[in-house]
């Protein structure tokens, strides 16, 4: 806890409600951001204020976290940046409130759906296999690099009609854009966004972006602005969130020698296995803009706040899951906010664990007995909406 006053708290903020805490780049994530967030558990209030990043609250409790994402007409998805930044793009349907926030989720649904999906099955198993072969026969890997991040970011690409031979540039920007969170970054995204929307245009692939460009919405066809920035929403979640699911998973298999053993044993428990990971090690956060003044978990926030909402927590909540600290692939009650709740619960989660599952069902087959390389080096844990461990190096024997 700190009482030093700054000039990004409120003179009515108690001291007994403030935490350091950089939900960017705070040094104490790595290399563990799980690990930390125990720590912040235990010293933390359930809703608090750092001074850091402009100044804002942060919700760390079940109750308030759950509350914050299921009253929109209090907590707003309006603005998406801690800081606030103006001219920032809008995200659709993610940055709006009911009902707009309906009509376009509605549309967008259709997309992602199980059975709209299931065609991807074979193409993220090809994908999984052809890029463990790369690696497999050398006994060690960078596996964010080689596999956590190709697989889901080019199985999604496909299906958004982005062409695969600019992977390392789509890459690169987006990479930009979560160090910087900047106009500039999130402009080089809307060109990309708009020279996709073109070629559509002019070629019906059959991709989502396609489809999109000719769908009928309340009547008529979405313009540019809207194409704009529903692209971008979708460049920035499928280029990025599944890539940290499979490396925190896969992580706990590296630590876990009788975990990883029992997958290999028991492949049937994989989707059960994935969703208790997914809980465990839930990595996303989500800001929200307060519209009135309210109370919350004991602190009294004021319209215009912003105001984090960090989902890991809920996954260790030992009100909504029993021994939530340990990792149990026979849980038979879980509950978690991997994919948030309420009316923005994740679009793509279909998607997501469509590809977890091909990702450890491929792995754990191809792959003998795998451990942490802890000798090679891991840059900084990045914080923020979605939180990432740049590097994860795997080993094995290999014969």
């Amino acid at each position: 806890m700190t009482a030093t006053q700054s000039e990004g708290r409120r003179a009515d903020i108690p001291a007994s409600l403030v935490y350091d805490y950089n939900i960017y780049w705070d040094e104490r994530l790595s290399p563990d951001p799980h690990k930390f967030w125990l720590q912040m558990r235990a010293e933390a209030p359930d809703v608090f204020w750092t001074d850091l990043n402009g100044g804002h609250w942060v919700a760390i409790g079940a109750d308030a976290i759950t509350k914050i994402l299921r009253t929109p007409a209090v907590f707003s998805n309006s603005m998406q940046l801690i800081p606030k930044q103006a001219n920032m793009p809008r995200m659709i349907p993610e940055s709006l409130d009911p009902p707009e926030h309906l009509l376009y989720r509605r549309l967008l649904m259709t997309y992602f759906e199980p059975k709209a999906l299931e065609y991807l099955r074979e193409k993220a198993v090809e994908m999984a296999d052809a890029l463990i072969a790369d690696f497999r026969d050398k006994g060690e890997v960078d596996f964010v690099k080689e596999l956590a991040r190709p697989m889901p970011v080019k199985v999604f690409m496909g299906l958004a009609g982005m062409p695969l031979d600019r992977y390392d540039e789509f890459i690169e920007i987006i990479d930009a854009f979560f160090a910087e969170r900047t106009p500039d970054t999130s402009a080089a995204i809307i060109r990309v966004m708009n020279e996709v929307i073109e070629s559509k245009r002019i070629h019906d692939d059959g991709s989502v972006m396609a489809r999109l460009v000719r769908a009928d919405f309340e009547g008529r066809k979405l313009d540019t602005e809207e194409l704009q920035s529903i692209g971008y929403l979708l460049f920035m979640a499928g280029l990025d969130t599944v890539t940290n699911a499979m490396t925190f998973g896969v992580r706990h298999l590296a630590l876990n020698p009788g975990d990883q053993t029992e997958l290999r044993n028991t492949p049937e428990l994989i989707p059960r296995a994935m969703d208790e990971l997914l809980r465990t090690y839930t990595f996303t956060a989500v800001p929200r803009l307060v519209t009135q003044d309210v109370e919350l978990g004991g602190a009294q926030l004021k319209a215009d706040d912003m105001i984090m909402t960090m989902l890991p927590f809920v996954g260790r909540d030992a009100t909504l899951n029993e021994d939530p600290d340990t990792v149990d692939f026979h849980r038979t009650k879980m509950n978690h906010f991997a994919f948030g709740s309420g009316g923005h619960t994740c679009l793509g989660r279909h998607l997501a664990k469509l590809e977890l599952q091909a990702m450890y069902e491929r792995l754990l087959l191809q792959l003998p007995q795998f451990e942490l390389d802890t000798s090679k080096p891991v840059g900084p844990t990045r914080g923020g909406t979605v939180t990432e461990i740049p590097q994860l190096w795997l080993k094995w024997q290999t014969p």
